[in-house]
């Protein structure tokens, strides 16, 4: 994958968490249907096929955790959310806020 498709993917995650999100359960599900399908070409019932695929494979959820921190996506929103935090501490304590905002300005003049 060329780089620009790669950085437009995910911006594209970034943005649209649901519709990805959405893509990654059809992923992850069809995936568990076709592996499924083979375990029932073997003689086992469809309930028991998806059992034991899931049994197998772990948890749905936890796959799709491990997808997600994967990419670069989940750095940029750990990123971004640490400094929403940064900010809202920022603004609940404005005395201290300002007493560092000096302490620094003091140091780097």
């Amino acid at each position: 994958m060329s780089f620009l498709r790669s950085l437009l993917a995910g911006l594209r995650s970034l943005f649209r968490k649901e519709r990805v999100s959405e893509d990654l359960d059809e992923e992850l599900n069809g995936f568990l249907e076709m592996a499924a399908g083979e375990k029932m070409k073997e003689g086992m019932s469809r309930k028991d096929a998806l059992r034991a695929v899931r049994l197998e494979r772990g948890s749905l959820e936890v796959t799709k955790e491990v997808v997600r921190s994967a990419s670069w996506e989940s750095l940029v929103e750990t990123c971004w959310q640490d400094l929403r935090y940064g900010a809202r501490m920022l603004r609940k304590n404005p005395g201290s806020t300002a007493a560092v905002v000096i302490a620094l300005a003091w140091a780097l003049a």
